[in-house]
């Protein structure tokens, strides 16, 4: 068995803004490095064999905060990036749709029937987001945790495939910024009781806000 921990990245200017950013490799701003500093206080005391992370900017260096000074195996996979939006990126929900009607609403009620102009279906993005994390699990060993530092989407991809559901379901599991979510996984057959037990864990980022 395998304990697999995903964390969102820290928001950048684009998350605030509303813009759609993928591949595009957009900064933290001021709030999303404070809400990195915040997760990694909330994760100080969890032991993690291993750390993994997207190499965008925005998961990295949320990812090697939650490091700070520990000595634990850590590196960077491309496979973990964001959906690549293509032709929607750097423009907004509205933009989106005036140009392609009806194609962003469609990808939010149904992800499995969309490819995006010039981009990637959400089954693009399991596949090779998932082929990372088998990968580590591999290496790492059984009996091990793994902390997995992605992306919205990327991380709905990898719930949906160690729950056994179908990608149809991916935006029913919300994942704000530096949000903490955990899977006691145990194989990827239909008999394998996988078992998430956090989902989209947010309480550091109010108890910093009280400080």
């Amino acid at each position: 068995m395998h304990t697999i921990y995903l964390v969102r990245h820290g928001q950048t200017e684009w998350n605030s803004t509303g813009f759609y950013q993928g591949y595009t490799n957009v900064p933290l701003n001021e709030t999303g490095i404070w809400q990195a500093k915040a997760v990694a206080n909330e994760l100080q005391s969890v032991h993690f064999d291993s750390i993994i992370a997207s190499d965008l900017d925005r998961a990295r260096i949320t990812a090697e905060t939650i490091l700070g000074t520990r000595e634990i195996p850590f590196k960077t996979d491309e496979r973990l990036r964001e959906i690549n939006f293509g032709d929607w990126e750097g423009l907004t929900y509205d933009q989106i749709e005036a140009k392609w009607p009806q194609s962003i609403y469609t990808m939010y009620r149904s992800p499995d029937k969309v490819k995006i102009s010039n981009g990637e279906s959400f089954q693009d993005v399991q596949e090779r987001a998932w082929s990372a994390l088998q990968d580590e699990m591999t290496h790492v060993g059984e009996d091990k945790t793994i902390l997995v530092v992605a992306h919205g989407g990327t991380n709905r991809t990898l719930i949906c495939k160690m729950l056994n559901l179908p990608l149809r379901f991916a935006w029913n599991f919300s994942q704000g910024n530096t949000s903490i979510s955990r899977v006691e996984f145990y194989g990827v057959t239909e008999d394998d009781h996988n078992t998430l037990s956090l989902l989209n864990y947010t309480k550091h980022l109010e108890t910093m806000t009280q400080k």
